[in-house]
């Protein structure tokens, strides 16, 4: 009877996961002031590092910021296209390692898909892409007979397909692999909230 009645729990959360709504009125609104803040902050610090830095430091950079955007966006897509009925599963299973937080993740998929697509995912491109032109200064510095303008324009192309092939590539494995990768980044978050509140 008990576990009829815990399939049904299942069933039930499951069928409350097929549609998210956004909750709270002012949801769009923080939205919106946290990825201006976020925009700003991410490009003021990106550009004054940039410029101040030899080329292969600045190269680095750009493909770090491709990288958080990749992950990110691969997390969010996760997300989006996850169902919560295998981590109920696994929770009655025992088996409770990441799955307490990939729950809570799915349960909020809303919200953690546009934070982590279009907010940190988005925000990374944008910079990436902005970061171009700081990198076709320190070029030009160097080799001041090539063109700024196609040079700039080159870069930022370039940086723009890379992040493009690398989101596609990411979607697919998000799409393929959702609880595997909400799993991961579930036990990635419990530890930190574990050492957290430990230290606390």
């Amino acid at each position: 009877m008990r576990a009829e009645q815990n399939e049904q729990n299942i069933e039930v959360l499951s069928n409350k996961n097929t549609k998210h709504k956004f909750s709270g009125k002012l949801w769009y609104l923080e939205l919106f002031f946290s990825s201006l803040f976020l925009c700003f902050m991410f490009a003021i610090i990106s550009q004054l590092t940039l410029l101040n830095s030899g080329l292969a430091l600045a190269l680095f950079l750009v493909l770090v910021l491709i990288f958080v955007s990749v992950l990110f966006d691969i997390i969010g897509v996760a997300v989006a296209a996850s169902n919560i009925k295998p981590f109920l599963e696994l929770k009655k299973a025992g088996k409770t390692k990441g799955v307490n937080m990939a729950i809570k993740m799915v349960k909020n998929a809303d919200r953690v898909s546009s934070i982590c697509t279009d907010v940190v995912g988005d925000i990374c491109s944008i910079v990436s892409g902005a970061s171009g032109v700081a990198i076709s200064i320190i070029i030009i510095s160097e080799l001041p007979s090539i063109s700024s303008a196609v040079l700039s324009t080159l870069i930022s192309s370039f940086i723009a397909a890379l992040t493009v092939l690398g989101k596609a590539v990411g979607k697919s494995f998000a799409l393929n692999s959702s609880t595997k990768i909400l799993l991961f980044f579930g036990k990635i978050l419990e530890f930190f909230s574990f050492k957290k509140n430990k230290k606390n």
